[in-house]
């Protein structure tokens, strides 16, 4: 039997985003402190960036985000590499949105959280695409992205870490 929760779909500032630090990172599963006190401000920072947060009770049970890509920032530069040219001018257009982090808190999956953070974090935006990457055998977050009509644009990255991605990529216009 499933319990229906109250779950609260909310925004968050980058100032709110980074006092929730703790909770972010009790959530994201390889997320180390670097990651989180480095990366995670340098994203607040950038242009376009919007997180959404999944609150139950007050407390953080997901959270989903990303922000307007450009040249020179280490993940576009990678995917650009790897798409080629005539691709990259498709999905890595000026303008376009990286879905960069969704992650619900291990108790409360498939209750559709995860779902509702990725329509959020796409609902209004500006951009003609978006494009995210995640690792080739996470089976339901490819469920939920192919459900969602993304479809895979690189097959295969290896980012450094020895774990293979994929990315994907959607139309928005």
């Amino acid at each position: 039997m499933t319990i229906e929760l109250g779950v609260d779909i909310r925004g968050l500032s980058g100032k709110e985003v980074l006092s929730h630090r703790d909770e972010i990172g009790a959530i994201w599963p390889d997320a180390s402190r670097s990651r989180i006190d480095e990366i995670l401000p340098r994203h607040v920072a950038r242009a376009g960036f919007r997180l959404f947060g999944a609150f139950v009770d007050d407390r953080l049970a997901g959270f989903v985000y990303g922000y307007l890509g450009a040249e020179g920032q280490w993940w576009h530069d990678r995917v650009a590499a790897a798409l080629g040219a005539e691709e990259t001018d498709r999905w890595l257009a000026p303008g376009h949105f990286e879905f960069t982090e969704l992650h619900v808190h291990p108790e409360l999956r498939r209750r559709g959280i995860g779902g509702r953070l990725h329509d959020r974090v796409l609902s209004g935006l500006d951009a003609p695409t978006a494009v995210l990457s995640t690792q080739t055998d996470n089976e339901p977050a490819l469920a939920l992205y192919r459900g969602r009509g993304w479809r895979v644009i690189v097959p295969f990255l290896d980012f450094g870490s020895g774990r293979p991605f994929l990315i994907m990529g959607k139309d928005l216009g």
